[in-house]
């Protein structure tokens, strides 16, 4: 078992992403353990084990199916446009 801290962890990610396919790597935060790094073994469903592990991840995915989707233009464009600023009804914007 290796343990790193997590500056180191972030910092060289590809090597211990490998590494714990061969030894468990615990990652510690302020000195103490916090995560342990794990790898999918061939035919894991990435899917499934967030939502058995995170329930919040299952809540929030059948929320997502349930809205129209769109196209990737189309959301790159949404995110690309300025917000639109809100107000109150009735207030008016103020000019310098």
């Amino acid at each position: 078992m290796k343990v790193v801290p997590l500056n180191e962890a972030k910092s060289k990610l590809s090597f211990y992403g490998r590494l714990c396919h061969d030894e468990p790597i615990v990652v510690t935060v302020n000195g103490r353990p916090s995560f342990q790094l794990v790898p999918l073994q061939e035919g894991d469903d990435l899917i499934d084990h967030l939502i058995e592990y995170h329930p919040g991840f299952g809540q929030f995915l059948e929320r997502r199916l349930g809205k129209r989707s769109e196209s990737a233009g189309a959301a790159t464009r949404r995110r690309a446009s300025p917000p639109k600023e809100s107000r109150p009804a009735g207030v008016k914007a103020e000019t310098p």
